[in-house]
């Protein structure tokens, strides 16, 4: 599957045909999120997003949704630390209807106080409902304490900081950081659709500075968050590792995770949850950058198995893999790259992933043929390199837990 990358002025196109389909999916992606505000105004970026679907200068709050949706579209967006994202899937004799309100989206949202406060509302309502599930907490608490400013920053913000803001300053946010975007085009995407996205963008597009902030992390240490109402440990232990999408490692990194922490078959579900019984779940959580990457590990124990956990990760970290876990888990990856290949939406996600890392997409043909390469002496030195580090750890856990 090859991609058309396409610049004009300062975006950037990505477009990917896709034979024999009669979608079209799309993502409008501007380059600001949670890194890209200050300390005060924590959580804007998101609470724009969630602003703009209450009414653009072209569609109001109803239509913007049912003229997608109606045809049997979707739409859509989400907030990351880099990124905000506006995206749509609708039959391909709708692309200009999808483009248009991805247009409006972007560029037209009404930002009126009434919905700024309405939404408010409910962004603190999510940043509470995150903050009482525990296991979305100890996986952002992991991220949170170790990872600098200004990425350690919640992409929703606090609820102080969103309660603070008004309408005047979501409007002198967007129109400071809303300009530059990056388009991804995936599906029944013909000349008509190009020339569509390509004089929209000369209709309203402007050029905007894009900061840049450093990926930056802190020394690893404990951090132990106690709650009242828990009576099991939720944890998430792990390290930065100096690899991204962009390196070659990176094959052998997904080779690893997915023999550590994909499937029941996989070595941690395996040996720490069915042999020996000393969680509840057990999982790897990574997030990925274009040269940098946090590894951990989540599992969730009672107070009195997690002793036991923690001698038995030690064991593990001391171990190589062995060759049933390494071939279980390169050829259960590239089983599921394979499958990717089936599906325009799995597809649109893999390619989105590159496209959020301002990274040109790698065709999946070459990801297959890399993984295909990668051997088990190259994934047991990663896992060593990744073990012989200090780990950070990060605790959502009862009262009476103060760590060990």
């Amino acid at each position: 599957m090859n991609c058309e990358i396409v610049r004009l002025d300062s975006h950037i196109l990505y477009f990917m045909p896709v034979d024999n389909v009669e979608t079209l999916s799309l993502a409008f992606a501007i380059p600001v999120g949670s890194a890209h505000e200050s300390e005060d105004q924590a959580g804007i970026s998101h609470l724009i997003e969630h602003v703009a679907f209450k009414g653009t200068k072209n569609f109001d709050e109803f239509k913007l949704k049912y003229v997608v949706e109606v045809v049997g579209g979707t739409l859509n967006a989400f907030t990351t630390r880099d990124f905000t994202v506006y995206y749509a899937k609708v039959p391909y004799s709708s692309y200009q209807t999808a483009i248009e309100v991805l247009t409006d989206l972007v560029f037209n949202p009404l930002i009126e106080e009434k919905a700024v406060e309405l939404e408010k509302s409910v962004v603190i309502e999510e940043i509470k409902s995150y903050n009482e599930d525990h296991i979305s907490r100890v996986q952002d608490l992991f991220i949170e304490t170790i990872l600098a400013k200004p990425y350690s920053k919640p992409i929703s913000g606090w609820e102080e900081t969103v309660s603070r803001l008004k309408a005047q300053d979501l409007k002198k946010f967007h129109e400071e950081k809303y300009g530059n975007l990056r388009i991804l085009a995936m599906g029944k995407v013909t000349q008509d659709v190009r020339n569509e996205l390509l004089n929209k963008l000369r209709q309203y597009g402007k050029i905007v500075d894009e900061e840049k902030p450093r990926i930056l992390f802190k020394k690893q240490r404990k951090v132990v968050e106690n709650k009242n109402d828990l009576t099991q440990i939720h944890v998430v232990h792990g390290t930065p590792i100096k690899i991204g999408i962009t390196h070659k490692q990176y094959y052998v990194y997904r080779v690893l995770e997915t023999v550590l922490g994909s499937g029941m078959s996989s070595l941690l579900f395996k040996r720490v949850r069915e042999d020996l019984g000393l969680v509840y779940s057990i999982d790897v959580v990574s997030s990925c950058w274009a040269k940098h990457m946090l590894f951990g590990v989540y599992a969730c124990a009672s107070v009195e198995k997690f002793p036991a956990y923690v001698e038995e990760m030690d064991k593990l970290r001391r171990e190589e893999i062995d060759e049933t876990f390494f071939e279980y888990g390169k050829k259960r990856l590239l089983g599921k790259l394979e499958m990717l290949t089936e599906s325009v939406s799995s597809m649109f996600g893999y390619t989105l992933g590159y496209v959020l890392n301002d990274v040109a997409p790698e065709p999946i043909e070459k990801v297959i043929e890399e993984t295909a390469k990668v051997n088990r002496k190259q994934v047991n030195d990663l896992w060593k390199e990744i073990c012989s580090t200090d780990w950070h750890w990060a605790f959502v856990a009862p009262n009476n837990f103060k760590g060990w």
